[in-house]
């Protein structure tokens, strides 16, 4: 069985969301002065791949700590490659043809992680979004699906406020004919698997912070 992992290292030149400050990581003792090495770690909670709870947009969401261990493993995964022009937007046509029926989690790959380290700029101002209907339709047909996860530094493109606020609240919103809430991965590391590999389980592992909506994640598939 194979193990990969789907998230990036965090470190002091990681690319954050505009607007956000980037990670300072201080080496406070030393081996050689004290004995021991510790470090002080200053790192937003939405740095790196994350997870986003509920409480990222609603005042009753929950947040993060609240989950059981449980909800954050996913054994039936599709990964939708669907590649995407700059501020594209990814919307309802990009499931035709695939069943979700019995999907817990759906990751999609734009390709636009291709950017992350050549030209980080249009990474972060220029990426593709999810469109709320497309959300919207999810909840409402494959209950199911607890989780959608993208290869971009937000489900939403850079400067559409309006957009943005609509999608993560449609994904968090708690709402009859829905399913449960939505978690949001984002900024995840998607272009490594091959075409024939499938995901046999996903395992999300965020930083247990109380009180906090949402939080920095490693992120570990299963292959097969």
């Amino acid at each position: 069985m194979q193990y990969t992992y789907l998230s990036y290292n965090i470190h002091e030149k990681s690319l954050v969301y505009k607007g956000l400050k980037e990670p300072k990581i201080t080496h406070q003792n030393t081996i050689g002065t004290e004995g021991y090495n510790t470090y002080m770690l200053s790192i937003e909670n939405h740095s790196g791949t994350h997870i986003d709870a509920p409480a990222h947009f609603l005042d009753d969401g929950k947040t993060i700590s609240e989950y059981e261990a449980s909800d954050f493993i996913f054994n039936n995964v599709l990964l939708l490659k669907s590649p995407q022009d700059p501020k594209g937007t990814i919307g309802l046509e990009e499931l035709d043809g695939w069943d979700l029926s019995e999907k817990d989690c759906l990751l999609i790959s734009t390709g636009f992680s291709n950017y992350r380290d050549s030209n980080p700029e249009k990474y972060l101002t220029q990426s593709p979004g999810i469109s709320p209907d497309l959300i919207h339709h999810i909840r409402k047909k494959y209950p199911s699906i607890r989780c959608i996860g993208i290869d971009c530094v937000s489900i939403s493109s850079y400067g559409d406020e309006k957009t943005a606020v609509k999608a993560h609240k449609t994904a968090f919103v708690k709402k009859e004919g829905y399913g449960d809430p939505l978690f949001l991965i984002e900024d995840m590391k998607l272009d490594g698997i091959l075409p024939e590999k499938r995901i046999k389980k996903l395992m999300v592992f965020p930083w247990q912070i109380e009180g906090v909506d949402s939080a920095p994640a490693t992120v570990i598939a299963q292959l097969e």
